[in-house]
């Protein structure tokens, strides 16, 4: 079980990775012997992963956007859980692709699928009808030591994570970074 006071909720596809980004699709042909080099390296068997997913993690995250990332990490000691579709296939999974980029050791946990059955929406229908926003208030609720945190997202969260959002466009920016610093060190004047 984690104890960090600190989380950012991340979305992976226009936060990290921009849309439109083709790098993986121009390296196809290249993509299993970059597996191979990479298992060799990190010790991890990065061929039973998609070549798809590789390829976009090595080849379509934006660079500036992970540096901003590591940047709200390094100074405001915060976690990472994801938001985003990216968890579906598991935590385990995860890990390894922020390996390539050095964040590993931030990434956590999942937040978990909302399921309609759940009865989150009954729960939640006052403050938001995102079942990602519904998703992230109930991991705060189930994790009380989070004193803060902060969700970047390209989709509009802001109704019912009021103070704790950061919406970006196609990929994070220096301000949009700057603005989950803030929050995640309670500077923000909304905070």
């Amino acid at each position: 079980m984690n104890t960090h006071e600190k989380v950012v909720f991340l979305d992976i596809d226009g936060v990290l990775q921009p849309y439109g980004s083709h790098g993986r699709f121009d390296n196809l042909k290249t993509i299993p012997q970059l597996q191979e080099e990479l298992t060799a390296k990190y010790g991890v068997d990065y061929t039973k992963h998609d070549k798809y997913d590789i390829g976009a993690v090595y080849y379509d995250w934006d660079k500036h956007a992970v540096a901003l990332l590591t940047r709200i990490l390094h100074e405001t000691g915060a976690k990472i859980v994801i938001s985003s579709d990216w968890r579906i296939n598991g935590l385990k999974r995860v890990i390894d692709f922020f390996r390539l980029h050095g964040l590993h050791e931030y990434v956590i946990d999942l937040t978990r699928e909302y399921r309609e059955s759940s009865g989150l929406r009954n729960k939640y229908k006052d403050i938001t009808h995102n079942s990602r926003t519904m998703e992230i208030l109930e991991y705060v609720k189930d994790h009380p030591h989070i004193k803060r945190y902060v969700a970047i997202d390209d989709m509009d969260l802001s109704k019912g994570l009021e103070g704790h959002f950061v919406l970006t466009s196609n990929t994070m920016k220096d301000a949009e970074a700057e603005k989950a610093i803030a929050i995640l060190n309670g500077t923000a004047e909304d905070a």
